[in-house]
């Protein structure tokens, strides 16, 4: 029996300055909904930006088991 997963990762924008721990909690429960589970958060400094060009410290790595 083999196992798979999906794994979904994400750079949220900083907009605003979030608190992380409050994107953390917000994304934990609207992807939890979806089967998905918080694997890690990479703290990527303050100077780190995404694909866009816009401001993205952390990176939400997620889990799911299909």
């Amino acid at each position: 029996m083999s196992l798979k997963f999906i794994y979904k990762v994400l750079d949220y924008v900083n907009i605003e300055h979030h608190n992380n721990l409050d994107v953390e909690s917000n994304l934990n429960d609207n992807f939890g909904k979806e089967g998905y589970e918080l694997l890690s958060v990479l703290d990527m400094g303050e100077n780190n930006s995404n694909k866009d060009g816009k401001s993205a410290r952390f990176r939400y790595i997620f889990k799911k088991n299909v």
